[in-house]
């Protein structure tokens, strides 16, 4: 009673607290700054140094331990770059006062942690934030591709047990001929023994033989579908869930209580690709443009349920100034002569080129998306919640759909190809805010084929091939007749003239726009000369012919034109 505390007990004996109910066990978490000491007995120096010691621990445990919380947040947001994605999550935390640990689980896999930005009240401070792997997750395979993954399995397994049956049974084969050969060795075998021996052999050796022919003939069917297999499991390579991806916070809260956190980065394995359904009903009416986005993502993290935003922009593409630097001009070291090759086509298959035209009016429809143009991208904000599952596979999104003015016309270049295509002129078409993709062509709601949509041009009108029309026919060929060479002095004339027949198999009247062209000349030494131009338009600078020919259902036309060509004798030339 009234005796001294011993050095033992001067940690829980040396003050009173008068700020809540803090005991020295708690001191971490309401912070040693917050307690005040109303008394305090020393009776002897003794105690005075274990005093001072039990502080001092005190003091260290709270200044270096600190809490630590494991916390799922909510994703919320995403917005789809061309080559990678920013999430945004959202949770709240039961922060206590002081210095913690935040362990933000079940974020991106891969994270450009220079793009990290985390924010909550004021009453909080980040103190240092990084990105780690989730060592409790692993890459999960979707349910196709296990299903893919254990047919190739069965079916590997169905061939490796063939081949070890032929082995087993060559190895067999090999035993009865080498016990043949030892008995035929044997010098004192009689014939009976002889007999004997064969028709013991002979069902046994033909037997395995047949089983290895029987095996050989199941390896050779069993090959090809372990290969396909294989080959429908590779397509779905790519297609696992990556494991998630961790973000490891140290916070300084001022205040304990229920603290709002939002997180956004930028992750990697995510984007978006453009593509487009171009449709014709008929030659009538507005050409209707389906704009989709591909999106995939493989980043770790399931977007279940989010607002999804899509964007033309892309982050990570280089913001720096461009420098232009002193540009020096040297002569170049000769060279071989080569010979010019053709044009370049004028209209493939399927391809899409450009040309300038007046403006035209264009017709949206409904959007199911909210557009919106900025300085330099366009984003898409779509109003339903997607699900998008971190597999890298491929999910469609409709992002805006058009009707817009079209001039359908049928060109032709049969010089460079034997077809006559239906071709649309979009005008004003840098409204639709289109990037390059993929497109698919439909025709009276039949798919015509595939192209390459790519508006990155300073050109008022883009003209899109809708496909070959094989009810229209083009033929061009050289007129032997009227093709020659001369020879006079030390000069060589080539005369070529060819015509072109085109017949309108259709059942209504069309106008072609037909192209062809002539050589030009390289070399003052060579003289080309049209002849004949059958009233097409020239480009001189170009050497392009066109007509512009208009037929009845039924009707054949033709068009004949020619060029020749002089030169020195002793030169030659390639066509």
């Amino acid at each position: 009673m009234g005796g001294v505390p011993k050095a033992a007990d001067a940690a829980s004996h040396f003050l009173t607290i008068k700020k809540g109910n803090c005991t020295p066990l708690f001191l971490m978490r309401c912070g040693i700054s917050h307690f005040t000491a109303s008394m305090v007995k020393i009776k002897t120096m003794k105690n005075k140094h274990a005093l001072l010691i039990a502080i001092g621990a005190i003091l260290s445990a709270t200044t270096f331990a600190q809490d630590k919380l494991t916390i799922k947040p909510e994703l919320k947001h995403v917005t789809v770059f061309t080559s990678n994605a920013e999430l945004l999550h959202e949770t709240s935390v039961n922060l206590p006062q002081g210095s913690s640990e935040i362990t933000f689980t079940h974020v991106a896999s891969k994270i450009d942690e220079n793009t990290i930005q985390i924010g909550s009240t004021p009453s909080v401070t980040i103190l240092s934030v990084r990105a780690a792997k989730d060592p409790t997750t692993e890459e999960i395979k979707s349910p196709e591709y296990l299903e893919y993954e254990a047919a190739f399995k069965n079916e590997q397994n169905k061939l490796t047990e063939l081949e070890n049956e032929k082995q087993t049974e060559e190895s067999i084969l090999k035993l009865l001929e080498s016990n043949q050969k030892i008995t035929s060795d044997n010098s004192g075998t009689t014939v009976s023994e002889l007999i004997k021996m064969t028709e013991y052999y002979k069902p046994k050796y033909l037997a395995v033989k047949n089983n290895i022919s029987t095996i050989t003939e199941k390896i050779e069917l069993q090959a090809p579908l372990v290969k396909l297999a294989k080959a429908r499991l590779d397509e779905l390579k790519g297609q696992t869930s990556a494991a998630s991806g961790q973000l490891i916070v140290q916070v300084m809260n001022s205040s304990a209580g229920i603290k709002p956190f939002k997180m956004t980065y930028l992750a990697l394995g995510a984007g978006w690709k453009a593509a487009y359904d171009v449709r014709a009903e008929n030659l009538k009416q507005p050409l209707n443009i389906v704009y989709k986005a591909n999106v995939f993502q493989n980043t770790g993290v399931d977007w279940t349920n989010v607002q999804l935003q899509l964007s033309t922009g892309s982050p990570t593409q280089g913001g720096m100034l461009p420098v232009l630097q002193p540009w020096r001009l040297y002569f170049n070291k000769p060279f071989a002569r080569t010979a010019v090759g053709r044009a370049p086509q004028l209209l493939n298959e399927i391809a899409v080129t450009t040309t300038k035209r007046n403006l035209a009016k264009l017709e949206m429809a409904a959007p199911s998306v909210v557009q919106t143009e900025n300085q330099m991208y366009t984003t898409f904000d779509i109003e339903v919640p997607y699900t998008i599952i971190s597999n890298n596979k491929t999910h469609a999104v409709n992002l805006r759909e058009y009707e817009t003015p079209v001039t359908f016309k049928y060109v032709s270049a049969p010089g460079i190809d034997p077809g006559v295509y239906l071709s649309a002129e979009l005008t004003n078409y840098e409204k639709l805010n289109l990037i390059p993709g993929e497109a698919n062509i439909f025709v009276e709601n039949m798919i015509v084929g595939k192209t390459r949509l790519d508006p990155a041009t300073t050109a008022d009108t883009l003209l899109l091939s809708m496909g070959r029309d094989r009810l229209i026919q083009v033929k061009r060929e050289l007129v032997e007749d009227l093709s020659q060479v001369k020879t006079f002095g030390n000069n060589k004339t080539q005369l070529f003239t060819y015509e072109i027949s085109l017949k309108n198999n259709k059942k209504t009247a069309v106008s072609v726009e037909l192209n062809d062209q002539y050589p030009l000349s390289t070399d003052k030494a060579m003289d080309i000369e049209l002849r004949d131009k059958d009233g097409a338009s020239v480009d001189a600078e170009t050497g392009i012919l066109r007509w512009n020919v208009k037929m009845a259902p039924g009707e054949t036309k033709n068009i004949k034109f020619s060029y020749s060509i002089k030169y020195p004798k002793d030169e030659s030339i390639t066509l």
